[in-house]
């Protein structure tokens, strides 16, 4: 396990951030290029990362094995939920931000930081996991995230299911249980297209919290027990119910570390796409994103 690797990605990501903030403070960006971004990379650059993870021929797992991880992965995201779900009520957070909070909680950044942090800790070997995992997690990220971070209160629109992301999720479904062959000029375009995905959603974060004068994103004490929850409580119960079923260490420590990520930054994006509250979601994402640089080696030491 090569810890050095694996605090390194996670600065590279924040230091694409602080480029985000910087060109916000230049007048580069401002919070209608990051509408207009946000809808660039989840309907245009997410979904072609979402395709060429199973179009690549990095899965190399056989169907049952693939189902059995899917299951596992499953299973741990109902513990993330279950826990998730009464935090807001708990911290007495105001109603509308009800939904926002339990995204912080429910939704890892498993897309755009689980490929980099998994490599650098298992090798590329177990990339093809990470692509298991976000199938249902995109699945979920883009039916139920959409709901907790639109801010409606209002009967649910089945419209907001239909999403690129969504019908690219359920795409990639159907080309890895069939495995079908994509042409390779296909491959090579979503590929290019996707490698938007991260560094575009890393800038959006970061000029957002530019718009936020920068006291208040420590000053918001109801986000640190969101973030002790997230980066602490979350992953340690996963560890502690999934090692009663899986008896392979890589397995289980792979949900553990994406049990363990921080915040999804897709919360900011949906958020400024659906009117949720992305100031809470941008602080939320940075604040966990911060802290998870020392608490993922952390857990990694003390369970592994």
């Amino acid at each position: 396990m090569n810890m050095s690797s694996l605090i390194s990605q996670m600065l590279v990501l924040f230091l694409v951030l602080a480029l985000g903030y910087i060109g916000n403070k230049a007048k580069i960006l401002n919070s209608g290029s990051n509408k207009h971004l946000s809808a660039l990379i989840l309907n245009i650059a997410m979904p072609c990362t979402v395709l060429n993870s199973v179009m690549n021929g990095s899965v190399s797992t056989t169907g049952r094995e693939a189902l059995t991880f899917m299951l596992f992965s499953l299973v741990s995201f109902a513990i993330i939920y279950l826990i998730a779900w009464p935090v807001p009520r708990l911290l007495r957070s105001p109603k509308e931000d009800y939904g926002i909070i339990r995204f912080l909680l429910a939704f890892g950044n498993i897309a755009f930081m689980g490929y980099p942090v998994i490599q650098a800790i298992y090798g590329d070997g177990a990339l093809f996991y990470v692509t298991l995992l976000n199938i249902p997690f995109n699945l979920l990220l883009f039916s139920l995230g959409i709901i907790l971070t639109s801010g409606k209160r209002e009967k649910l629109n089945l419209k907001l299911f239909l999403t690129p992301t969504l019908f690219t999720s359920v795409a990639s479904v159907l080309i890895f249980a069939f495995n079908i062959s994509m042409p390779k000029i296909i491959v090579d375009t979503t590929a290019l297209v996707g490698h938007m995905t991260t560094p575009g959603a890393m800038l959006i974060i970061g000029s957002t919290l530019a718009e936020i004068p920068f006291r208040e994103v420590f000053s918001e004490k109801r986000l640190y027990p969101v973030v002790f929850v997230r980066l602490i409580l979350i992953p340690v119960v996963t560890w502690l119910v999934l090692r009663l079923f899986v008896s392979d260490a890589q397995t289980l420590g792979i949900l553990m570390v994406e049990a363990a990520m921080p915040t999804a930054t897709a919360g900011t994006m949906l958020s400024l796409q659906y009117g949720g509250n992305d100031k809470l979601a941008s602080k939320g994402v940075f604040l966990t994103t911060l802290f998870s640089v020392v608490t993922i080696p952390l857990l990694l030491y003390l369970l592994f």
